[in-house]
């Protein structure tokens, strides 16, 4: 699947949760989803966030998307 978008990657995120497998959802995905992430913040809020509060945000909400999202779900 090729990932051209924030669509293309929702898709292929429920793809691979549909597939059951424990490590759907492993460093790589959340690399992925933090640049995504990223990116749309700082087109969004790039006048009210700085580089670096965008990526802080970025990480902690990749980590409570781990953790409260993925890992209850396994």
């Amino acid at each position: 699947m090729q990932i051209t978008d924030s669509n293309d990657l929702l898709g292929y995120l429920e793809a691979q949760a549909a597939t059951g497998d424990k490590q759907w959802f492993g460093f790589l995905q959340q690399k992925i989803i933090a640049i995504t992430l990223a990116n749309q913040i700082a087109a969004n809020h790039a006048d009210k966030m700085t580089p670096d509060q965008i990526v802080e945000y970025v990480v902690e909400l990749n980590n409570q998307i781990f953790h409260k999202i993925i890992s209850k779900r396994i």
